[in-house]
Order: structure tokens, then C-alpha cells, then sequence
């Protein structure tokens, strides 16, 4: 029994000791790569982050960081377009030399010191596949990080409720406020539904408010005909003290959207 404690016990060991030196391995391997571009006068332009997906006119985020001695540059930015320009870049290619047609401009003009990471904003208004590229001009030379795709699917329609009290007084009136957006439609009925049960989950498009637990809804905007993208206010008294859970629904060619459940309670 005490053998087998005794392995159980050094193969914990084992595995600690492991990752304690891929872990070691992993931060010299970092510092080193940052110390040869210090020590080599080298700069490393390199993408951080940035989606896999987006959505047309909504905004879509990059981050990214430029790596070596200290200096000031004037212009970096993200590359894009829907044609690909393969290869490495090597500092001699412009972008004027390659296919991007666009590009995030948060960054386009002034005295950023570097190393730096820098976050910047897109918006693309037509669905796609994009190729990008990080770029950054430093002492007249270019410099190109890897090339990189995301695809931008056509925007869809969306339910979000943007306020509603987490405490109430009952039979005090209280506003609610959701928001529809997505392309323009015509909207028949919309409301927040709310009641004592919730209703965990994602509510998929084939779930209608009958289908739910919900037992009441804000009256004012169920019959009629609404432009979206467009925000709603509607005012609510309730009488019973407790806890209810609530969530926003539209329909939009017949097909339910639900918004993500939330709670408040009633004093």
C-alpha cells in the first residue's frame, strides 16, 4: 500500500516537474526572441489577436504589437481586402505593391513610441472571405506580419435588452428598454416577457412565448408595426414581491428572437 503511495506520489512529482520546465522553457524562449531584436536592431511586427468572424457593419477588432529597440514610428495599421497577396513580405514591398483594398485606421498618422501594442477598429460592409496582414513603416523600411483570413457573414437580426432595474417597488412604474438591430425589417410585435420561472438556455427560433414560462409581457408594442433597427421603452408595474426572470422577443419573418434571460426584484 505504501509502495503504491509512494509511485502515485512521484508521478505527481513527474508531471509537476514537467510543465514547471516547459513552463521555464516557454519564458527564455520569449525573453531571448525579445532580446535578439533589442541586440539585433531587428522589429517584429505580430498579430495578437483578431477574429475568426465578423459580421457586416458591425465593428470588428485587431490587436497587434511591434517588437525592438525603442523609436517612434508615424503609421501602422491592419491591411485588408478580399484578394490575397501570399508569400513573405520582405521590407521593400508597399502596400501600394500588394491586393489589400483596405485598412484600420486608428492609426494611420501620428508619434507612437514603440514596443507597443496597439488595438484598432474595422468595418466591413460586404460579406466575404478577407485575407489581412499587420504593417508597420519604421525608418523607411515596411515591415509585414504573416497573412491571416477571417470571413464577414451578412449582418442578422438581434434582441438585447439594454436596461431594466435590478430592483423594483412594486406597483411602481419602471421602464424597460430593449433594442432590435440587424437589417431593416418590419416588425408585427415585440415585448419583454417576464415572470417567476426562468428559462434557462438558449431560445432558438422555433420557441414562441407560449412555449415558455414566461407568464407576462409589456403590453404597449405587441400589436402594431414597427421599422427596426429601432429601441423600444415600455413602462411596468408588478404587484407581487419576489424574484423574476425576464428576456426580450421579437418575431422577424417568422422566425422568434429571443434575447438572453436576466433577472430583478421586486420589493
Amino acid at each position: 500500500m505504501e509502495e503504491k503511495e509512494k509511485e502515485k506520489h512521484s508521478a505527481s512529482f513527474n508531471a509537476m516537474k514537467y510543465i514547471w520546465v516547459v513552463g521555464v522553457f516557454v519564458a527564455i524562449l520569449a525573453i531571448w526572441f525579445v532580446l535578439k531584436s533589442v541586440l539585433t536592431g531587428e522589429y517584429k511586427v505580430t498579430l495578437i489577436d483578431a477574429p475568426k468572424e465578423a459580421e457586416t457593419g458591425n465593428v470588428t477588432t485587431f490587436t497587434w504589437r511591434i517588437d525592438g529597440p525603442p523609436t517612434t514610428i508615424h503609421h501602422t495599421v491592419v491591411y485588408y481586402g478580399t484578394v490575397s497577396t501570399p508569400g513573405d513580405l520582405d521590407k521593400k514591398i508597399r502596400p501600394a505593391d500588394t491586393k489589400y483594398t483596405d485598412f484600420v485606421k486608428d492609426f494611420v498618422s501620428g508619434d507612437f513610441g514603440i514596443p507597443l501594442q496597439f488595438i484598432g477598429n474595422g468595418m466591413m460592409d460586404k460579406p466575404g472571405k478577407y485575407y489581412f496582414r499587420v504593417y508597420a513603416a519604421i525608418k523607411d523600411k515596411n515591415y509585414w506580419s504573416d497573412e491571416y483570413t477571417f470571413e464577414v457573414k451578412p449582418q442578422g437580426y438581434k434582441i438585447s435588452v439594454v436596461s431594466v432595474p435590478k430592483e423594483i417597488a412594486k406597483d411602481s412604474a419602471n421602464a424597460f428598454t430593449w433594442r432590435i438591430t440587424g437589417p431593416s425589417a418590419l416588425v408585427k410585435t415585440t415585448g419583454i416577457y417576464y415572470g417567476p420561472e426562468s428559462m434557462s438556455g438558449v431560445l432558438g427560433p422555433e420557441v414562441k412565448p407560449q412555449d415558455t414560462k414566461y407568464k407576462e409581457v409589456t403590453s404597449e408594442f405587441i400589436k402594431g408595426e414597427y421599422s427596426t433597427p429601432l429601441q423600444f421603452v415600455s413602462n411596468v408595474k408588478i404587484a407581487s414581491p419576489g424574484s423574476y426572470f425576464y428576456r426580450a422577443h421579437t418575431v422577424i419573418n417568422n422566425q422568434n428572437y429571443w434575447s438572453d434571460e436576466g433577472t430583478f426584484e421586486v420589493k
